[in-house]
């Protein structure tokens, strides 16, 4: 019967990598995907666009971005940096391009040209691929994997490199088997949860605001009026709450279970709320006889324009030098500290990464081999590691993947 060196199970950006090196360190390689077609979580990347990685090339600044659980990630890292990342993808034939200061994208914009590079890498080295395959039971011995169960039949194996991922975006397949794998060869599961979601607000006039993406502003997270996170990257308005990176970025560090949340938006957080006040009554003098409406132009967009009127009961077709100082004052207010009322974070359908995951402690970071099993690999979201936005989780997978599969091949 054919014995297979190494079985990589998730067609994922982590399983693919694995896969690739593995076969380009000799072995012979079977990657397993129970969907009908590989890398469909990675074509929805980025929005289309894939983040492969970042600029960030020093291993302490990088691993510092996942926490106090970053460490784990030392060897993973310095074995495939960003660097590599970028050279892997340029030296296959894809252009790089830095966007929004440190994130790296194909200059094509497309996550179907980094799809396409890992499927001509499997080929390159003769990886075998198996799509729709769902796998029934992973049999040991003493302690050893030594074959696959599938309705097809069993697949022995010498080495197998789980790289199932996570439960974000269940629609591409990712829905925890992968965890339940791991837990019945022995691992332990950290309760996996929703990260880098979208917020869901109190307040239904939130949806007056749907598709506005402020620039330049704050975003703060408080509990119980106490501020605890805060982040500038860009956010968008939905029909019920938030989105984008700086509330992903926020909702990754915050328990919703915190009393009394709060989401505080500071449009203009570059001028204090006094100086801002001031400047906008001076601001009035000078255009005394304009409409209202159109001299706040200058400081609100449209959108929140019309929402501040409505929300002061301020008649926008009076004259600028019109409006009253209490009304001035609640409008700078909006600008400065726009509040909402949090309900809730989105779940697993709409999350970028799942946090939680394989205990680190039964991961051998210098292999992501299992310290129950020994042959068993760990590859990408199924560990227990999230990043913010910005490329990091991507790179995780590439790192994590390269790691697994040589070290997998190499047994």
């Amino acid at each position: 019967m054919n014995v297979y060196d190494v079985v990589v199970i998730g067609g994922g950006p982590a399983g693919l990598m694995a896969a690739g090196t593995a076969a380009e360190n000799g072995a012979k390689v079977l990657l397993i995907e129970k969907m009908g077609s590989i890398g469909r979580k990675l074509l929805i990347s980025g929005k289309g666009r894939c983040n492969i990685t970042n600029t960030i090339t020093n291993t302490k600044e990088f691993v510092s971005h996942f926490g106090k659980s970053g460490k784990f990630l030392y060897q993973a890292f310095n074995a495939f940096s960003s660097t590599d990342t970028i050279s892997f993808f340029n030296d296959k034939g894809m252009v790089t391009k830095v966007d929004k200061d440190f994130k790296i994208f194909p200059m094509s914009d497309l996550a179907e040209e980094v799809l396409s590079i890992l499927t001509r890498y499997l080929k390159e080295y003769k990886v075998e691929i198996r799509q729709g395959v769902i796998i029934q039971k992973i049999n040991t011995i003493d302690n050893k994997i030594t074959s696959i169960s599938t309705a097809t039949g069993d697949i022995l194996c010498k080495s197998v490199i789980l790289a199932t991922g996570g439960k974000s975006y269940p629609k591409t397949g990712s829905t925890g088997e992968g965890y339940n794998y791991a837990e019945r060869l022995g691992h332990s599961i950290i309760e996996p949860r929703p990260a880098l979601v979208p917020v869901v607000v109190k307040e239904g006039w939130i949806k007056k605001l749907q598709g506005m993406s402020p620039s330049d502003a704050l975003f703060s997270i408080y509990a119980d009026g106490k501020k605890i996170s805060d982040d500038k990257s860009d956010a968008v308005f939905t029909e019920n709450g938030l989105s984008g990176p700086a509330i992903y970025n926020l909702t990754r560090k915050i328990d919703i279970t915190q009393p009394n949340l709060e989401l505080a938006i500071d449009f203009i957080p570059d001028i204090e709320q006094h100086i801002l006040d001031k400047e906008i009554a001076e601001y009035i003098n000078e255009n005394s006889r304009k409409k209202l409406k159109n001299m706040l132009e200058k400081y609100f967009q449209p959108k929140l324009l019309a929402l501040a009127i409505e929300q002061t009961g301020t008649d926008p077709e009076i004259r600028s030098c019109d409006l009253k100082k209490e009304d001035r004052k609640k409008l700078v207010t909006i600008l400065k500290n726009l509040r909402f009322n949090i309900e809730k974070f989105a779940g697993f359908e709409r999350a970028v990464v799942t946090a939680g995951g394989i205990d680190l402690k039964e991961i051998d970071g210098k292999t992501m081999g299992s310290k129950l099993i020994k042959n068993l690999y760990f590859a990408g979201e199924i560990i227990n590691l999230d990043g913010p936005t910005g490329g990091f989780n991507l790179q995780l997978c590439w790192s994590t993947g390269r790691l697994a599969g040589k070290s997998s091949s190499d047994d």
